[in-house]
Formats: C-alpha cells, structure tokens, sequence
C-alpha cells in the first residue's frame, strides 16, 4: 500500500496521519479472536480512584496470528516509505478500555519511555472498535514531533507525563480497521470511555533496521525485522533472540 503525497506530507508536518483500513473482514476477525485472547488476563492500568482499562505488551511474541499480522505488507510497506528499506517491529501492545474505564493516558510521546537511535519510529494504531471522543480515542498534538524528544516526568500510575500545558490538540477518531499512523516523537494522549461499549485498540510500532537502545547502544537486532533491502520478507526474523531482561530494565528506567 503506497502512501499518498498527503500523507507522506502530513507526517513530516503535522507528525500522524490515518492510513485507513489494511485488514479485510477475515483478517479483522482474525485479529479480534487472538487479541481477546492474549488480553484473556491483562495487567489493569490507571489512575487511583478512577477506572482503570486492560493492557499486554509484546502481542506478537504470545500469537503467532498477531505476528503476521504484524508483518503483514499493508502495514510494513508504508513502514520502508517513513523508515527506509530495513525496518523492525519494534513493540506492540493491546490497550483496552472497556465501559467504565475512566482513566486517561496522560500527553506524552512514545520517545518518552525507552528513546532509540535514531530518534525517530512510528506507531500504528489499529481501531479493533471504532474510536470517538466518547469512548477515549487518541488525541494529538499536530507538529509536536519537530520539537525533538520532551522531558517526561514518572507518574505514580504508571504512566510518563511529558507535557502539562494549556494545548488541547486534536481528536483522531477512527472506524473499526481503520490505522492511525504518528512520529514517535509526536505528543498524544487518550480520554476515558464514557460509553457501553469496549474501545479496543492494538499499537504495533516500527524502528528502523539498524536502531539501538539510546542508553546502552545495544543494537536492536532481538526485534523482528518484517522488511529488508526494501522488501517485506515473507519469513521475518530475529538476528538473535529476543532480550527481555533488557526490555524489563528498560521498563524500569522508565518509571525513574
């Protein structure tokens, strides 16, 4: 799937753009059935006194159905346009918000967590439901990106705040299969579900081949690469196994 020159230009501008629907009515199916799955028994994530709404890290590595989908060409060939010809998959993660689930994610860039080399990756969200205002879509900052990576501050949920001002950005709602596409380094945050209804969204994000952890200089090379000399290989593959003590310290350093 080729992007648009709208498209290319809105995320060099305004840091995200909607991609649109890449997964048929199967493939969609598919995707909810091992989602509701892994998200069987998830951690529950939020404020005290509020809400909270269900998370997992690292689908891919639980479902072997998450992981090529993972690695599917209408996700990564837009990937090799915005990363270049090698790219892995960096992270993913189920964020759930069922009825009632009235904690918010504070604005914060994903860069905010554990930053890489480059600085830049992008994260494609994936509306399993559709996303509206009412039930705790994303909301974005739009040019937030070209400022670089923000000082985040540790919350005692969690979370990593990197932004506290008076800028309410703007609402990305979404149909259910639609992808929402956005830098990095690009300032959002999600709202509570007021509604009846679930919000269910899977976050899939993408570095470039060659990216290494910031702090250790580690390369990369555990993350699956789904792309190579500008082809998305048929076999993905991971350059040696994946680190989860590094991704564990990572997870902590965070937090600090």
């Amino acid at each position: 799937m080729a992007l648009t020159a709208t498209q290319l230009a809105d995320f060099r501008e305004r840091g995200w753009f909607v991609l649109g629907r890449v997964f048929d009515d199967g493939e969609l199916e598919a995707l909810g059935a091992a989602y509701d799955a892994v998200l069987a028994h998830p951690l529950r994530l939020g404020e005290d006194g509020k809400g909270k709404f269900d998370y997992s890290p690292l689908l891919h590595v639980q479902n072997p159905t998450l992981c090529t989908l993972a690695a599917r060409a209408a996700l990564v060939e837009p990937m090799i346009e915005l990363l270049g010809p090698n790219v892995r998959v960096y992270w993913d993660q189920a964020v759930s918000k069922p009825p009632g689930a009235t904690s918010d994610v504070p604005w914060h860039q994903d860069n905010g967590y554990t930053p890489v080399e480059p600085e830049e990756y992008v994260t494609c969200t994936v509306a399993l439901d559709a996303m509206t205002r009412a039930n705790g879509c994303l909301w974005i900052q739009p040019g937030s990106h070209r400022r670089g990576t923000q000082a985040h501050t540790p919350t005692d949920y969690f979370f990593q705040v990197g932004y506290v001002g008076d800028e309410t950005g703007e609402a990305c709602e979404l149909d259910a299969g639609e992808v929402l596409v956005f830098s990095s380094l690009t300032l959002h945050r999600t709202g509570p579900n007021t509604t009846q209804g679930p919000r269910r969204s899977w976050v899939v994000q993408y570095c470039h081949g060659h990216a290494r952890n910031r702090a250790t200089k580690t390369p990369l090379d555990d993350r699956l690469l789904v792309a190579k000399d500008g082809r998305v290989l048929e076999e993905p593959y991971r350059d040696r196994p994946l680190d989860f003590m590094a991704l564990m310290r990572g997870a902590m350093a965070a937090r600090r």
